[in-house]
């Protein structure tokens, strides 16, 4: 992970450096000039400026910028939730760590965010997968009610252990965080080795950690046990500090936040960052230094300046005379701030139209937003044929997603389920695929019950059928006559 919003950030110190370079090399020829600069003219230091940029630009293009709100906004929140013992302690404003936990995740899973997923994994001395990443809300909450701390899992809390899992169940690339919530008490091994072991598996994943710490620091008994519990909330403070994540101040609403990592107004390392890059801002300052250096080169460009500044106007002419339509990238762009305004209006009003697939995803959102349904579909369906290539493109899964939600707000659910099928088929393990299709997936009809008190059945009938029966069996042979004995 690197503070510098840079594709390739490791390009921007050679660049700087040349661009340096350059520099000195032209305030040292203007402070001492040759006969020949004196000459013609030239002014070093300014073609000196122009080189530099011309440099700087390169390398700024091709370590790609990185910024601005994300076209399609995605991000899925991996919950681990301490489900060991020491939950139990009621040490938070009179009630129990677990149920302010419970409090927390039911106010952030009350109303849903579009482009949020989440899954739910229980920390105990190993990790719990509970329920895969989706965006079912009520059942994700549904779940965690037959959730009762201590009575699954290992015993004990392991978070060396226990993150080190639930990080491997994470998709390489996939934009993604993890939600602690815990009170901090390791009690598998100690907390140096619980620290390495975590610190070295979430940084190699380049998994950022977010944290919300219950309980008080002080030692308080277990309900039903003879332990006692201590919370730890500076273990998790520098558990979360060590993956460039933070622990979340006493009642912070941790729903900005996520939908903030979604949309890119905040940072997520670079391995799994959705921000679009922009190569286009070093090609304008190498141009700008281009121009520096023609302006310095002294009487042997003057004849090309009326020329360059003839070819400049005649364009900039023609673009002002022609009805040029605003570019689909910039298009794109507005509507994705508008988006995430929740300005729905402008948002459609600018909805790209474009054939590039991230741009169709962007118009597909903005139609599902305004239950569009039908749009959506015929957006996406050049994105949801069924060849696809290989290797697969990272925009096939979520239009296949889309529009499986698209035709489920039409009522048709088969045809809903045959494109999540292909998506599982085409990614296997697609975890929110398989949610997707398993919620949808209608349970079987059970038989009706039993009545408690059948109807009896008539008695002339079952009166003839007695009768019948009599006369279909055999008579009663007679019986044998005793023998006398003489």
């Amino acid at each position: 992970m690197t503070a510098l919003p840079f594709s390739h950030p490791l390009l921007v110190w050679p660049a700087l450096a040349l661009a340096l370079l350059a520099l000195a090399l032209g305030l040292r020829a203007q402070l001492r000039p040759g006969l020949g600069v004196r000459v013609v003219g030239q002014r070093p230091l300014l073609q000196g400026l122009g080189l530099a940029l011309v440099l700087a630009g390169t390398g700024l293009g091709l370590a790609e910028p990185r910024w601005g709100a994300v076209e399609a906004p995605r991000l899925t929140v991996h919950v681990v939730l301490d489900a060991s013992r020491s939950m139990l302690v009621a040490d938070c404003a009179g009630a129990s760590r677990w149920q302010a936990a419970l409090a927390i995740l039911d106010r952030l899973w009350s109303r849903p965010d579009p482009g949020v997923g989440f899954s739910l994994d229980l920390l105990t001395g190993d990790s719990l997968p509970l329920m895969p990443p989706g965006e079912d809300l009520p059942l994700l909450r549904d779940a965690l009610r037959a959730v009762q701390p201590g009575a699954q899992g290992s015993p004990g809390t392991g978070f060396g252990y226990g993150l080190a899992q639930s990080a491997a169940r994470v998709e390489p690339g996939e934009p993604a965080v993890l939600l602690l919530l815990s009170d901090g008490e390791e009690t598998v091994a100690t907390r140096a080795q619980a620290m390495t072991r975590a610190l070295a598996t979430l940084r190699a994943a380049k998994l950022p950690l977010y944290a919300i710490a219950f309980g008080q620091p002080q030692s308080l008994p277990v309900p039903g046990t003879a332990l006692s519990s201590t919370a730890q909330p500076d273990f998790l403070r520098d558990l979360a500090a060590g993956t460039y994540g933070r622990l979340l101040a006493p009642g912070e609403d941790p729903a900005p936040l996520f939908r903030n990592l979604a949309r890119g107004r905040e940072p997520l390392p670079m391995a799994r960052s959705r921000v679009p890059a922009h190569p286009e801002w070093g090609a304008w300052l190498a141009l700008a230094g281009l121009g520096l250096w023609l302006l310095g080169a002294g009487r042997t460009m003057r004849a090309w300046r009326p020329i360059l500044g003839l070819a400049l106007a005649l364009g900039l002419g023609q673009t002002a005379r022609a009805d040029i339509p605003l570019p689909q990238s910039v298009q794109a762009w507005v509507a994705q701030r508008a988006l995430d305004r929740d300005d729905l209006v402008t948002a459609r009003h600018w909805r790209p139209r474009g054939d590039d697939p991230l741009q169709r995803l962007l118009a597909a959102q903005i139609d599902l937003r305004a239950q569009a349904f039908q749009s959506a579909l015929d957006t996406l369906a050049p994105l949801t044929g069924q060849g696809s290539p290989r290797p697969l493109p990272p925009w096939r899964a979520p239009a296949l997603l889309m529009a499986a939600r698209a035709l489920v707000g039409l009522d048709r659910r088969d045809a809903a389920l045959e494109l999540l099928e292909r998506l599982l088929l085409e990614q296997p393990g697609n975890l929110e695929a398989s949610h997707n299709l398993q919620a949808l997936r209608r349970d079987p009809v059970p038989p009706p019950p039993a009545p408690r008190n059948p109807p009896k059945p008539d008695q002339g009938a079952r009166e003839d059928e007695i009768e019948g029966l009599r006369q279909r069996l055999p008579a009663k042979a007679p019986p044998a006559g005793a023998i006398k004995d003489l």
